[in-house]
């Protein structure tokens, strides 16, 4: 049996403190002038809110001791300093992924009641990292798939931890793929069809006004970039056809 529990971390860029951060920085080796440059980039910074059409009204200036720039390069290189150490609590039979902000677990076993016992112990355990390090599980967000063959067997499982379950799907978004319990691809080709379907109208409606050039630019801008992405997976589906005919 296979099973994934996709994390979904509410805010994860904010939460991340700035004295834990420096800590598992220096645990790691980091040293020198490039902690200094980390550490003047995380330190003496304030920030206050503002009231707009409100006369003036606003709060003091307070100083930020937590949290990194989402969206920037640095900011996910310092979030995967911060969870570094979270893939040590992986045992036989688990493997926890990280990317950014995006926290997958991985769980096999040939044996129903130890897959059980697996799941449950794995998504205890990240729990509790999560707690100690300041960060908060979305439980809403967070989905449970088990992936299933023919011949596997039917187990329906909602991890929970102090009663806050996850939702079992049958598909979930991982790094802009859709990803389906049995791995046909189909709802993501789907959702393909759907944004390429667009474009060629998009072509359609405009090729008599542009340049063969133009038309090049908007089909790699528009089509051509959605195709490759992940094409490594989804490509030899047999749901794919409809993908290259429309091409």
């Amino acid at each position: 049996m296979v099973g994934g529990i996709f994390c979904d971390l509410h805010k994860a860029f904010n939460c991340i403190n700035h004295t834990m951060l420096k800590e598992k920085m220096k645990f790691l080796g980091v040293s020198g002038k490039f902690y200094n440059l980390i550490n003047s980039y995380l330190e003496g910074r304030y920030q206050k809110g503002a009231l707009t059409h409100s006369n003036g009204i606003e709060s003091t200036w307070e100083k930020i001791r937590q949290g990194v720039q989402q969206g920037s390069i640095l900011g996910s290189l310092l979030l995967l300093i911060y969870k570094n150490d979270l893939p040590n609590l992986a045992s036989t039979g688990t493997k926890i992924l990280l990317y950014a902000d995006n926290t997958s677990i991985i769980v096999t076993s040939s044996n129903m009641e130890n897959f059980e016992t697996k799941i449950d112990k794995i998504f205890g355990d990240i729990n509790n990292w999560f707690k100690v390090n300041q960060l908060t599980l979305n439980y809403n967000k967070t989905n449970y798939l088990q992936f299933n063959t023919k011949n596997s067997w039917d187990c329906e499982l909602k991890p929970n931890y102090q009663g806050n379950c996850t939702k079992s799907s049958s598909n979930t978004k991982f790094l802009g793929l859709t990803v389906d319990n049995s791995l046909s691809w189909k709802g993501h080709i789907d959702q393909m069809m759907s944004k390429l379907n667009t474009a060629c109208f998009v072509i359609r409606t405009i090729h008599a006004i542009m340049s063969l050039e133009s038309l090049r630019m908007v089909y790699f801008a528009c089509i051509h970039s959605i195709i490759s992405y992940g094409i490594i997976f989804w490509g030899n589906q047999p749901y794919s056809d409809k993908i290259f005919k429309t091409q």
